[in-house]
């Protein structure tokens, strides 16, 4: 059964309860609706109410590019999720560099070199891994905003066996070490970390009887979820194994501003592109078009894009004029409850 997250009058997070209760609350007026940015429905209750909280755990299983969450108390599962921290960081810096080159170059032949102010500070990490991390830590913080959670169960992993096999001399550490440091400090902060290495995990999983399939990316629990269950089931022993929720989220790529695009049109004119706004439209607005609901994307001759209102996010039209597009509110997170 999938319990209802539930959070106090002044926002603390209390222990999830049954949705049959939580219906009673919202009908005898005790609780309000509520939705976190992340697509996840909690209730906060109106009425003073005790604190008192059982012990909590969260298991994460770090990736390259998807990562693995599940929340769980000693008796059962309350959560679980792939979080898609895949981007394309590196390749837009590229073009970005390339471009910005170019231009320079066009007005000057040639500029000195500016090698002594390019000294990067302690702690450095490149774009596409700082993202990540970033991205961990927030969609980590929207889980303690309606989960009690007093203890971290993490992965770690130290030495990518892959690498072995290839050219001699090269570093074996992989890029899911690259920043972790500041990922432990954050969870310290908020409450006791344990770090399991990834042959634990593993032992686990197997002795449990829990499978994991070989296809990283796909939207199940038995590809990246199943290790953080196994992780929960180490640090505090959860006896009921059942899944009882599986969600995958990401952010939504916006196409930051440019000075103009890349490819000039007739006439040699470099219109502008990009930005977060769109004829009066923040970008990933949820509007009501012809009694469907869609997401706003860019503009093109005074008309707007609108996006497919799901997990794939698919551009549907270019047409759509401004004045029929009603606006009802704002999405930061895509999320798609598959159990």
């Amino acid at each position: 059964m999938h319990y209802i997250p539930v959070v106090h009058q002044d926002g603390s997070p209390l222990m999830p309860c049954k949705p049959s209760r939580a219906r009673k609350l919202l009908k005898d007026g005790a609780a309000t609706k509520k939705w976190t940015k992340t697509g996840i429905f909690y209730i906060q209750l109106t009425t003073p109410t005790s604190k008192h909280t059982q012990p909590m755990v969260m298991g994460i299983d770090p990736g390259a590019n998807y990562d693995g969450i599940c929340v769980t108390t000693k008796k059962q599962m309350q959560i679980s999720g792939m979080l898609i921290v895949k981007n394309n960081i590196k390749r837009k810096i590229e073009a970005r560099r390339n471009m910005r080159r170019a231009r320079r170059w066009r007005n000057c032949r040639r500029r000195p070199k500016r090698f002594n102010n390019r000294t990067r500070k302690e702690g450095w990490l490149p774009p596409s891994i700082k993202a990540k991390i970033d991205i961990r830590i927030t969609f980590i913080q929207s889980l303690l905003n309606v989960y009690p959670v007093t203890e971290f169960a993490v992965e770690d992993t130290k030495i990518d066996g892959n690498k072995l096999k290839g050219k001699e001399g090269r570093q074996y550490f992989t890029w899911v070490m690259t920043g972790k440091t500041k990922l432990y400090n954050f969870l310290k902060s908020k409450g006791n970390l344990i770090l399991y290495r990834p042959e634990e995990t593993t032992n686990t999983r197997l002795d449990c009887g829990l499978v994991k399939t070989s296809k990283k990316g796909e939207l199940v629990f038995t590809s990246q979820a199943v290790d953080a269950l196994a992780l929960c089931r180490l640090q505090i022993g959860t006896q009921n194994l059942t899944v009882t929720s599986f969600t995958a989220w990401r952010r939504p790529e916006i196409p930051r501003r440019q000075l103009h695009r890349f490819e000039p049109a007739k006439g040699r004119i470099r219109s502008p592109y990009g930005g977060s706004a769109a004829l009066g439209f923040k970008k990933n607005t949820v509007v009501e078009y012809k009694d469907k609901l869609y997401r706003t994307g860019g503009t093109t001759k005074g008309r707007i894009s609108l996006h497919s209102f799901n997990f794939e996010n698919k551009r549907i039209t270019q047409n759509a004029r401004p004045e029929d597009c009603k606006p009802l509110f704002q999405q930061s997170w895509f999320a798609q409850k598959v159990s």
